[in-house]
């Protein structure tokens, strides 16, 4: 009987979201099964969309990746939804608004919660991307939950950023505060019809980074999403980037460099979620926590002595 990772190989959709599923779900097995596929990765353009809520991020997906079906295309769209408090599991409001991609019927669609996890994306998503390379798919698109510099790991995990504002998007300062123009390859202005379209093109051109000769300068595209237009020029800026990345001798490092930088992120996180398992039911911990509770000893103080007791007992457990 074939594994997952053959089934993947193979073009098995269903071992495909079968093994996302054990990746969301911390599965060792999962794992395992992921290191088979290592062999497949690295051949997809891996598209992250980020944006202000409101901003069309779904609803461009689904034009973008319709018109890219149209050109046989295979994709995969990976939307990371926000977290439902009761469930624990994605809200799946993003995919109800991604209709064009839907009624194609072979796009590969796969809703995840972020489960709280800061940086725009959660920590199954590298996994869900590497399933979409193996599965043969040409464009993995990824939408975040989030906005902004938070999205550092969107930016760790994709080749081309593409951020999305409307007219409504605020004032010169919120936009710089958000960071969006920092990490993004592309700009697109969505809901283009609304009051405001023309000063806000100005103040984003003014804020796109400078580039130097032989690097990519962020294209600015105009777009109403819900109707359709605008999306061919998204389409064509996203085969050009991915031309550029191909032409470009650096992408191979900076694929090592994100690689890095996105396990960082999450090893941070993991590190937190395993230290906050431990000090649930650690006397220790609750001593110390106690005091500053009580005003014995300051917050930063408490921090100081928790942080040098898990040192101590993590350099003795390692001796």
């Amino acid at each position: 009987m074939l594994n997952l990772a053959e089934r993947i190989i193979r073009g098995d959709e269903r071992s495909g979201a079968r093994l996302i599923s054990l990746i969301e779900a911390r599965d060792r097995r999962g794992y395992e099964e992921l290191t088979r596929l290592l062999s497949y990765i690295n051949r997809a353009h891996v598209v992250g969309v980020t944006g202000p809520a409101g901003a069309g991020k779904s609803t461009l997906i689904s034009q973008v990746a319709s018109r890219l079906h149209k050109q046989e295309k295979k994709l995969g769209i990976i939307a990371i939804d926000p977290t439902s408090l009761h469930s624990r599991g994605a809200l799946l409001g993003d995919r109800f608004r991604m209709k064009e991609a839907e009624d194609t019927g072979d796009i590969f669609i796969r809703s995840m919660a972020d489960r709280d996890q800061p940086g725009g994306v959660c920590h199954a998503a590298l996994g869900a991307v590497y399933v979409m390379e193996a599965l043969g798919k040409d464009v993995v698109i990824v939408e975040s939950v989030g906005a902004g510099q938070s999205d550092k790991a969107l930016f760790y995990l994709c080749d081309t950023i593409v951020t999305v504002f409307t007219p409504e998007f605020g004032d010169e300062l919120q936009l710089l505060k958000a960071g969006l123009l920092e990490i993004g390859d592309m700009v697109v202005l969505n809901k283009c019809d609304k009051p405001g379209a023309e000063d806000a093109m100005g103040a984003l051109s003014a804020h796109i980074p400078v580039k130097t000769e032989g690097e990519w300068s962020p294209p600015i595209l105009l777009t109403k999403a819900h109707a359709g237009e605008g999306i061919d020029e998204c389409v064509s800026a996203i085969e050009r980037r991915w031309d550029f990345l191909q032409k470009d001798g650096r992408t191979p490092e900076s694929r090592r460099q994100k690689i890095t930088m996105f396990v960082m992120t999450l090893l941070k996180e993991e590190l937190w979620r395993r230290f906050a398992g431990i000090c649930a039911n650690d006397r220790e911990y609750e001593r110390i926590m106690g005091e500053a509770q009580s005003n014995v000893i300051d917050p930063y103080t408490a921090i100081e002595r928790i942080a040098d007791s898990a040192e101590t007992r993590l350099r003795r457990g390692t001796q």
